[in-house]
């Protein structure tokens, strides 16, 4: 057994998918993990007997974490992912007359779920949009706009609809769509904008809409776009998880070795849950780490080469890092960048709707974000950045606005 699968089996065969001392099962898997490092059995009982006591993970119907979005709407994305990775049963050839058929203007799913609702016969025109509202394309940035008159009457009639799953009658309604959305692309693809032509680009991880090929993400957490805050689970970019798995991981095993008069590592920290302002201190330790010469004390203990082999791979992913806090920042942007390059993507839009017609886009810069002077703060018990049992959040107005 490899070292890589010593030091991240606590956390990727946790029943949780990360270690908690209150699960014996959990215990048990650190045990083993002990065991095969040669300890002796009196170490590893000192090593339990001084785990941390450790309340549960967080959740986010806690306080804290307002603005995460733990709905249906993710939930069916998240499945999709999932059915995509697992499912390699053979599926039938498609026939060219079985394509749907491409669109020259806007979204015909969108627009047939919006003369279904509406009742409008062949020949009936969906109403246009009688005001102009901002678009800036690429190279935009933070701006707000505000429906009014009548275009407003048809937003809040447009806002819970949804397109149909693939396969389904134009009338059902799909979780994976969520409030807004629909609205959002009428006003835009009716009028509201000239030049602008908006497409629906369902799928299990693409922006929801894009608006001359710019993607657009919509959420609608029925808060102030202040509060807006999540982007949905994360578990697919496995890198990411096993770079966190490999930081994280070092400095748990190491904080339950240590005197307790030492100080102990927060309970709840792992790669599915963690604050972005954690990863300095974890950064800290890794540099003492990279002063011990263990290519020399792999020599005569080879597991030391197996410890620098998952360090060295630590490094391929993030780059060599100048200092802690430089560290702390590029995993906080390897971490954002995978999610964020699919939807919105870098340079698209995400875009916080109300009901109230009341909408905020944000773009998404990846190098602004990597040089805010915030990005791996702490706020409060909480960072701007992180993840929150298994959710990835960013604290959309105060690092992109």
């Amino acid at each position: 057994m490899t070292l890589d699968e010593l030091l991240l089996e606590w956390s990727y065969r946790s029943e949780r998918g990360y270690p908690s001392v209150d699960n014996p099962s959990d215990v048990s898997i650190l045990k083993e993990i002990l065991t095969k490092l040669n300890l002796s059995e009196q170490e590893i009982d000192d090593v339990l007997d001084n785990l941390p006591d450790e309340p549960g993970g967080d959740d986010l119907t806690n306080p804290g974490t307002d603005g995460m979005e733990s709905s249906d709407v993710e939930n069916e994305k998240e499945k999709q992912v999932q059915d995509k990775q697992t499912d390699n049963t053979e599926q039938p050839e498609e026939k060219p007359e079985d394509k749907p058929k491409e669109n020259s203007a806007g979204d015909s799913q969108y627009d047939d779920v919006i003369k279904y609702h509406l009742g409008l016969q062949e020949g009936q025109s969906i109403p246009r949009v009688e005001n102009t509202y901002a678009w800036p394309g690429r190279g935009g940035s933070t701006f707000n706009i505000q429906v009014k008159g009548n275009d407003l009457k048809h937003w809040k009639d447009f806002w819970e609809l949804t397109p149909p799953k693939a396969g389904k009658e134009v009338g059902t309604s799909s979780k994976g769509t969520g409030n807004g959305e629909v609205a959002l692309y009428w006003l835009y693809q009716h009028g509201g904008a000239p030049g602008v032509n908006v497409e629906g680009t369902q799928g299990s991880d693409n922006p929801d809409l894009e608006f001359n090929g710019i993607g657009v993400e919509v959420k609608a957490f029925g808060k102030a776009h202040e509060k807006a805050r999540g982007l949905g689970r994360w578990s697919q970019d496995k890198d990411q998880l096993d770079a966190l798995g490999i930081l994280f991981g070092f400095q748990k095993l190491v904080s339950v070795l240590e005197p307790k008069s030492s100080g102990k590592l927060p309970p709840d920290i792992s790669p599915n849950n963690f604050k972005g302002y954690q990863l300095k201190a974890a950064f800290e330790f890794m540099d003492k780490l990279l002063e011990v010469d263990l290519e020399g004390l792999g020599k005569e203990y080879p597991i030391f080469l197996s410890i620098k082999s998952r360090l060295d791979s630590l490094i391929a992913k993030l780059g060599k890092w100048e200092d802690p806090e430089d560290g702390a920042r590029r995993m906080a942007v390897y971490f954002i960048s995978p999610k964020v390059g699919r939807k919105p993507g870098d340079g698209g839009f995400l875009t916080h709707v109300l009901e109230s017609g009341d909408c905020r886009f944000w773009q998404f810069d990846v190098e602004k974000l990597k040089n805010h002077p915030d990005l791996i703060a702490q706020k409060g018990q909480s960072g701007y950045i992180g993840s929150a049992s298994s959710n990835m959040y960013v604290e959309f107005d105060h690092l992109l606005g």
